[in-house]
């Protein structure tokens, strides 16, 4: 019997994407999956946009759970949320923007289920851009339409962040604590251990959420990267990431983390990094 896993869908002003996140969880190959959506007081039609496929959604999973917020919590509350009203013993976290591959969760589950001491595993991914074409980084971060070998040569998500982390994603070192205090590198897309979760606490408001939160697994727990795009990363005008209010989250998440750092013999890891992102980070 295949354990119950739980895929978390916080959403936000995603009308016109969430059907095709929604579509591509009730495609897995993997079959006892249920849904929980949360949904942070949208303003445009995100809401009938998931609830015409409400009636999909109950014949596909072991559970639907669509949760409306009345007031605006923020991404991090509302994954808090979600962890609260998941079942399974896995979770599977994925943007209402973004798309899973229909083998990923089946992929990421064959290689976490009897390996207690792992808490995250993920795969690659590629980019998409607003109207679902796959398109490419350059070392800056800006999408281009068509691959370059020279300008815009990063095809998928994992062999950019591969440059910012400075590691090798199929090295002991993928998601060792010192690696993730450099560069917040892990791909998106990914699935959690949820008593892992539990242990390490709630989402805090005031950081950056899954930068925070691997950061704490890492402390105790093993993480894995699986090298087969997994996973479709939608980049458009208003991804979450390019806000100020976002960018600021990454100096906040290291003061969160300075004290750790410093009674672990790691002060002048996180000196380097606070530097780091001081740098290109407003305060």
């Amino acid at each position: 019997m295949q354990d119950l896993i739980s895929v978390i869908i916080p959403s936000f002003n995603h009308e016109k994407f969430i059907p095709y996140t929604i579509n591509s969880i009730i495609n897995q190959t993997f079959k006892n999956l249920e849904m929980i959506i949360i949904d942070d007081n949208s303003s445009d039609n995100t809401k009938s946009a998931v609830l015409s496929l409400e009636n999909e959604c109950r014949k596909r999973f072991v559970n639907f759970d669509f949760i409306e917020k009345k007031q605006n919590v923020g991404i991090n509350d509302s994954l808090n949320i979600g962890i609260e009203a998941a079942k399974g013993k896995y979770v599977y976290i994925i943007a209402s923007d973004d798309i899973a591959k229909p083998e990923a969760i089946e992929t990421l589950y064959s290689f976490i289920k009897d390996k207690a001491d792992y808490a995250l595993i993920t795969g690659d991914g590629e980019l998409i851009d607003e109207d679902n074409n796959r398109i490419f980084w350059d070392h800056e971060f800006n999408p281009h339409p068509k691959y370059d070998p020279v300008v815009a040569k990063y095809k998928t998500t994992a062999q950019r962040m591969e440059k910012s982390a400075r590691i090798n994603f199929l090295s002991e070192q993928y998601g060792d604590y010192k690696t993730l205090l450099w560069s917040n590198y892990i791909t998106n897309g990914y699935l959690l251990r949820k008593s892992a979760l539990i242990e390490a606490g709630k989402y805090r408001e005031d950081v950056l959420e899954d930068w925070y939160m691997n950061l704490q697994l890492a402390k105790k727990y093993k993480f894995k990267f699986i090298d087969k795009v997994l996973f479709s990363y939608r980049w458009h005008s208003s991804n979450a990431i390019r806000t100020e209010a976002a960018q600021k989250k990454y100096l906040s998440t290291l003061l969160y983390e300075k004290d750790y750092c410093f009674k672990h013999n790691l002060k002048e890891e996180w000196e380097k990094a606070f530097e780091k992102y001081k740098s290109i980070m407003p305060l």
